[in-house]
Order: C-alpha cells, then structure tokens, then sequence
C-alpha cells in the first residue's frame, strides 16, 4: 500500500463523518477521486456507517465494534 493511501485510509472515518480540517478533506477528496482502491474502501466504509446507523437506530456506533470491522477488514485487505 502507498504511503498516501495509508495516509487516507487513516483519516476516512473522520473525513465520512465530516469532521476532518477543510484543507485536509479537501486533500482526502481529491486522492479519493483519482484512487480506486481508496475511494472502494471509501465507500464499503460509507455504507457500513449508513447500514449501522439504520440496524442500531442510533447516530453512534457501539464501543469496540468499529475496531472489531476494522480488523476483520484488515484481514481481508490485500
């Protein structure tokens, strides 16, 4: 993995939920746009958070299961 999709990938969670500095989301906006893996991650992430909020009703995701996605996610990774 390239050191500035590792860089991106690290900041998705807050870039999808809106909470990156504007510059810095500007620039995980613009690597999303022209990198495919990353803006596939992207999106598997995006919808994950949707289909939570939905099945949890809640606006927050459970203490630990973010974590525990992750990790199985990183499993699966190439």
């Amino acid at each position: 993995m390239r050191d500035d999709c590792r860089k991106v990938l690290e900041q998705i969670e807050l870039y999808l939920d809106g909470e990156l500095d504007p510059a810095l989301g500007a620039e995980v906006a613009e690597h999303l746009s022209g990198c495919g893996p990353c803006a596939s991650h992207s999106e598997f992430q995006r919808r994950l958070k949707d289909l939570l909020r939905e099945k949890c009703g809640c606006d927050e995701v459970p203490a630990g299961l973010l974590e525990r996605i992750r990790a199985i996610y990183a499993e699966l990774a190439p």
